[in-house]
């Protein structure tokens, strides 16, 4: 009777092993976690809207390296440059899983943010903003910002580092250096004592880290040239392990403030043997004043103008 339990107990476990086969190229720390620590590289030329011209999302290796070359001959030439082309470090189009993508955007399947007359206006209202120095980009005043969530491909030195325990994990990008705490399976502080990047909480769902933002500040929750987000914001973030050197980052922006729907960005992390130094970043730099100065200027022409 025994012996009868027991076969019958090793071909149910033979033929219940391939449902719980484990990745074994992905390594994992001691509570059977991925080990996602390391130094991860995210420089791609991809922005994050679809390029000009491309109907599809997925390219072939041949086309994408002509459409690198194409981007990377514009942003020779400041007049014509892409805004997200200020500083490229990159050499190709975002390789996710062997795809060369177009656009970083995912959903909607145009590729293109579906932004409202809202956020149009704080976009414009953030890139042409000389009043103050408030109302410049984060990263232009050395505050941060593309370590925030959701991360971004905004600028050079896009080298992310992760350190991860059982109960936090840490997300550190050389550029800004901007540092992210991220507690796992923790409650919520009061929307008060939210850090102005926003406060970020991470669970596991498989293999996968979830990361889900909110309570930006409402001073500094305007993310960036192409993008913008309201303090209403909830940004969703996904790192899922595609093999040893590869963890595929996902995020989906909703914030009915700014945008008709939610809309998603998919790029890869790719592991390097590059090590992380410090940035050096200066608070009231040099050109931030004399941007405002020329304003200023320019006000007091147009004035003089006016009166004569």
């Amino acid at each position: 009777m025994n012996r009868n339990l027991v076969a019958i107990g090793g071909a149910l476990a033979v033929l219940a092993g391939p449902a719980f086969a484990e990745d074994t190229s992905i390594q994992r720390t001691e509570d059977g976690r991925p080990d996602l620590q390391g130094v991860w590289s995210s420089r791609w030329l991809t922005p994050v809207e679809r390029i000009a011209g491309e109907t599809e999302l997925v390219v072939s290796a041949e086309r994408g390296a002509e459409l690198a070359k194409e981007l990377l001959e514009r942003a020779g030439h400041p007049a014509q440059m892409d805004p997200e082309l200020a500083a490229p470090d990159a050499e190709t189009l975002a390789i996710v899983r062997g795809e060369h993508r177009t656009s970083l955007i995912i959903s909607p399947d145009d590729g293109k943010l579906p932004m409202n007359d809202a956020g149009r206006a704080a976009r414009l209202a953030y890139v042409s903003g000389l009043d103050g120095p408030e109302q410049r980009m984060t990263t232009e005043r050395c505050i941060g910002g593309v370590g925030w969530a959701p991360l971004q491909i905004r600028t050079h030195a896009m080298l992310r580092e992760i350190v991860q325990t059982d109960d936090h994990v840490v997300l550190r990008t050389e550029a800004y250096s901007d540092l992210r705490l991220v507690p796992i399976d923790a409650e919520r502080r009061p929307d008060a004592a939210a850090p102005h990047m926003g406060e970020s909480v991470g669970r596991w769902e498989g293999d996968t880290l979830v990361v889900e933002t909110r309570n930006y500040d409402p001073d500094l929750s305007t993310h960036g040239i192409v993008t913008v987000m309201s303090p209403d914001a909830v940004v969703t973030e996904w790192f899922t392990p595609a093999s040893a050197d590869e963890i595929v980052y996902r995020y989906q922006v909703d914030d009915p403030t700014y945008y008709d729907q939610p809309w998603s960005v998919e790029y890869s992390l790719m592991r390097t043997d590059e090590k992380v130094y410090e940035f050096a970043c200066h608070e009231g730099n040099y050109a931030l004043k004399h941007m405002l100065n020329g304003a200023r200027m320019e006000e007091m022409s147009a004035r003089s103008k006016a009166e004569n």
